[in-house]
């Protein structure tokens, strides 16, 4: 119980607070995570941490996980948002890899960390089996991605790879605009088929290299006149509607 637990010294707050930027993240191979839902989908999927942080009137969320009591300035000094709710933990990096798909994303230079934390979490809703990531994406390790998901960075499968690399996954690639294309709700996938659907940033799309490759184009039908879509509002029709169409196919 808060109150009962061992205080953080000074300089472990400043080693845990030097998470907050990337480069240090990176060496360190953690990342300090908040907010409750997410530690609570974390929980439920099996993710622990190695270490909790609580302040007065919170309570650790894991038994047998070293917890560790802070004031709530202290606390704020670990986190990105300005006020975090009472409860954090430490977490190593959500680490890519590869694995044998049938239905994935692949987001071209999405640079928004709550856009692509919210696609994550939309593929882990819909079952989408992995997000494949282009190099210039925003770091999914980044605590506001890991936060927009959910946690979901942790389950869904990703890994970032070049255009080239993209077609040498063998599987149908279909760009995603706008204005042209074939209407999404017309798409059934071939019975067996490896897809994947690409979807570029709002301000500039998808690279003409994606769409040289894609096999076809796919459109979200809207009403005449109105302006292309949030990506993650988009990832989360794409996804749904191959869920509905193809069930057999989800993990």
């Amino acid at each position: 119980m808060p109150g009962d637990l061992p205080k953080l010294s000074k300089n472990r707050l400043k080693e845990l607070a030097r998470l907050k930027s990337k480069k240090h993240r990176l060496e360190e191979g953690q990342v300090v995570v908040e907010g409750m839902r997410g530690l609570a989908q974390l929980q439920d999927y099996g993710v622990r941490p190695l270490e909790q942080y609580v302040t007065s009137g919170a309570k650790p969320l894991w038994e047998g996980v070293p917890a560790y009591e802070l004031q709530a300035g202290e606390l704020a000094q670990l986190c990105a948002s300005e006020h975090p709710q009472g409860l954090a933990a430490l977490y190593p990096l959500p680490e890519p890899r590869r694995v044998d798909f049938r239905r994935a994303f692949y987001l071209d230079g999405i640079s928004d960390p709550g856009n692509l934390g919210t696609i994550f979490r939309v593929a882990a809703s819909f079952g989408m089996d992995a997000i494949l990531l282009s190099p210039d994406c925003v770091e999914v390790s980044s605590p506001k991605v890991i936060r927009a998901s959910l946690g979901s960075v942790f389950r869904v499968p990703f890994a970032t790879l070049d255009a080239a690399e993209l077609v040498q996954t063998g599987a149908e690639v279909y760009a995603t605009e706008a204005s042209s294309g074939a209407p999404l709700a017309d798409f059934i996938p071939r019975t067996g088929a490896r897809i994947i659907v690409a979807l570029g940033s709002e301000a500039s799309g998808l690279s003409g290299q994606i769409r040289q490759s894609a096999r076809g184009v796919l459109r979200i039908e809207m009403q005449a006149g109105m302006e292309s879509l949030n990506v993650a509002v988009a990832a989360g029709i794409i996804a749904h509607h191959l869920y509905a169409q193809g069930r057999q196919f989800i993990n």
